[in-house]
Order: C-alpha cells, then structure tokens, then sequence
C-alpha cells in the first residue's frame, strides 16, 4: 500500500520527482495537512483546558464543602477537640515506632523478602494493615488537632 498526501495521484509523484511545480504542490498540500493537525491539536488543548477548569472549580467547590463540613462538626463538638490532639500526638508517636519495626524488619529479612512469596506475604500480612489503618486514623485526627491550633492561635 502507498501513502501519498491528500488529492495526490502516486504515479504522479514519481512520474518526474524532479519536476518543480510538482515538487511546490506536493510541499503545499504537505503543509495544509500539517496545519490542519496544528489547528485539531490547538482544539483539543482548547478542550484539555477547559476540562482542567471545570476540574479545579469542582475540586475547590468540594474542598469549600469539606471545610465548611469540618466546621460545623466542630463547632458541635468542641469537647472532643482537646482529646483529639492529646490522641494525635500519641499516635504519631506510635506511627513513628511502627515504622521503625517496620525498617528493622526489612533490614533483618531483606533477603527473605526478594526470595520468598511466603516471607514478602507475611511481612505485608504483619504490617500492611495496623500500617493502612493507623495512617487512615492520623488522616482524620489531623485536621481537627490542626482546626483546635487555629482556634487557640486566632
């Protein structure tokens, strides 16, 4: 199969390569083809662009919600608040030393880690978990523990 540039007839363009005029048509329609893809690629970032922005707008309209959300809980459970970043700090504490049993673990089995489909699904089985949900307990606890430092700063 040959490919040859739109409305171009292939056995014209080898029939006399060297011919001038055939040679300005071919690098014309050669450079309306690109500029047509320049013109579709334009849009299409046009569109991407667009997209972005809606996106922004949507993810600040729900970060809006969020905080609003977080405010009125807040605001109804303030007792709760102070033990909250009592808690958080605990936490962190206990965070910190998982992840440092974590980091002895692998230096002490690093060989039985890369050998073994059993030792690497222990050591996710050991960590893995107490590791996902302890993160997903900071990850609640932080904004308000931060929230209770923003009331006693201002």
């Amino acid at each position: 199969m040959e490919v040859s540039p739109t409305g171009q007839n292939p056995a014209a363009a080898i029939a006399n390569p060297n011919d001038p005029i055939l040679l300005l048509h071919l690098i014309a329609n050669l450079q309306n083809q690109s500029l047509e893809i320049q013109r579709q690629m334009l849009e299409n970032q046009r569109q991407q662009l667009e997209i972005s922005r809606e996106l922004l707008q949507v993810n600040r309209e729900q970060r809006a919600r969020q905080g609003a959300e977080l405010e009125r809980w807040q605001a109804g459970h303030e007792h709760v608040l102070d033990s909250c970043r009592e808690t958080l700090g605990r936490l962190e504490q206990v965070h910190a030393a998982l992840m440092a049993e974590l980091a002895n673990y692998v230096e002490d089995n690093h060989e039985n880690l890369m050998e073994g489909d059993f030792s690497l699904s222990d050591f996710v089985d050991r960590f893995g978990p107490r590791l996902a949900h302890l993160n997903t307990m900071l990850a609640v606890l932080r904004p308000l523990a931060a929230a209770k430092s923003k009331t006693e700063g201002g």
